[in-house]
């Protein structure tokens, strides 16, 4: 996908500035048609805005924005005035001007949609196209209501696996910090013992120094390494079909690779249920939902739903047989539509998801605590064999000192 800039004129309108996401710029000036713009002159491809590694984290909040609209348009105020209180109420001086910005490009006679867009490192992937939705089958207050629903299910799963995490990660600090004193602190000391006794190291000590030098003065060669790894692969395969390499591989993993995929299709069945629960048509519901996917693979999979729905194909009998759509779902959405109510049962089902997914991630994450603690064991029980040898060593040579 990407953004087409134009300068077009609807009627009795002055021209004006129009961005459009589409995937080609045929399909740009077809979604101009449909919504009533002649387009004057085409200015290009906008470049999409990409999020920065910055040090200073910008302090606009899109989901608490979001929830101070969504009451405001639900009381029928305009959304001018409604992002007129919102940015007088703003404690934070960076979130009140992204909120007067927008309510100033209103002024300009800019879509909303468009001026989500204009500002897409911020707001999630999701966000724009669905507000277009809801501008283009006037439920606008509607949308943005699931739409803080659905941010605020996405940031509750979010907060529960980093909060489940804050233990396990804990566990595995100590374990790395444990393991780099065992082999740059204790070590070194203990073999000090055979250097003073002038005596050479038995092969346990050697092992463990050998370590302990790596540990001490080589350890950057292993991200040095697989850094180079990564750029050689890139050059030789490319970087997409190296990504999508890896998407794959990640799915295949037991237990995380379920999860992931799960993930995925939470936030897909999460926007279906939103855009058929408000009207849009089912051809465009289906491709603005694939676009959210952000695995390669699992989007691949997604992408001939839309054909299959042109062929008369029902929605369940489109997602019927896709390795990655959950197996209780086909049939809840069967019923469904035979009952006329997808929506609200696509909405079950999401809800559904996203409670078996915490669950799964609960029982991931306890799984890692253990195997993080064998993992402590196995080293200290490697250390402690090697200095019982060596120490058995200093104890030979001890006792046939006297005799020589």
């Amino acid at each position: 996908m990407g953004l087409y800039k134009y300068i077009g004129a609807a009627r009795n309108e002055k021209p004006r500035e129009v961005l459009i996401e589409a995937d080609s710029e045929k399909e740009a000036r077809e979604k101009l048609r449909v919504r009533g713009i002649v387009p004057v002159r085409f200015l290009g491809e906008a470049a999409a805005e990409r999020r920065s590694f910055a040090l200073k984290r910008s302090k606009v909040n899109t989901f608490e924005f979001t929830r101070e609209l969504a009451p405001l348009l639900d009381s029928y105020i305009p959304l001018e005035r409604a992002l007129s209180i919102i940015a007088e109420s703003s404690a934070e001086k960076e979130q009140r001007d992204f909120v007067t910005s927008m309510r100033q490009a209103l002024h300009e006679g800019k879509k909303f949609s468009e001026i989500v867009r204009s500002h897409g490192a911020l707001f999630p992937p999701y966000y724009a196209n669905l507000i277009e939705s809801g501008e283009e089958t006037g439920c606008l207050p509607e949308v943005v209501r699931e739409l803080h629903k659905f941010m605020g299910e996405s940031k509750e799963l979010k907060d529960f696996i980093i909060s489940s995490s804050v233990y396990p990660a804990a566990i595995m600090g100590i374990t790395l910090l444990v393991t780099v004193l065992l082999f740059t602190v204790f070590v070194p000391r203990f073999a000090n013992i055979f250097t003073d006794m002038g005596r050479e190291q038995p092969p346990s000590m050697q092992f463990l120094l050998g370590v302990s030098e790596f540990a001490k003065y080589a350890w950057w060669m292993i991200p040095a390494g697989c850094m180079a790894f990564w750029y050689a692969l890139k050059k030789i395969i490319g970087e997409d079909e190296l990504k999508f390499k890896i998407a794959g591989q990640m799915i295949k993993l037991p237990l995380f690779g379920r999860i992931i995929i799960d993930l995925e299709m939470c936030k897909y069945v999460r926007t279906l249920s939103i855009l058929i629960g408000n009207h849009v048509e089912i051809i465009r519901t289906v491709r603005i939902s694939g676009r959210i996917i952000s695995n390669p693979v699992v989007a691949k999979a997604f992408a001939s739903i839309d054909r299959k729905l042109k062929g008369g194909d029902k929605l369940s009998a489109a997602l019927k047989g896709n390795p990655f759509v959950p197996s209780g779902m086909t049939p809840m959405l069967r019923v469904g539509e035979e009952s006329g109510n997808v929506g609200p049962m696509l909405e079950k089902i999401a809800t559904n998801l996203e409670n078996d997914t915490k669950l799964k991630i609960k029982r991931l994450l306890s799984l890692f605590e253990p195997a993080v603690i064998v993992f402590l064991a196995v080293v200290v029980l490697i250390v402690v064999v090697s200095i019982f040898v060596a120490m058995m060593e200093i104890n030979s040579i001890s006792q046939g000192g006297p005799s020589l």
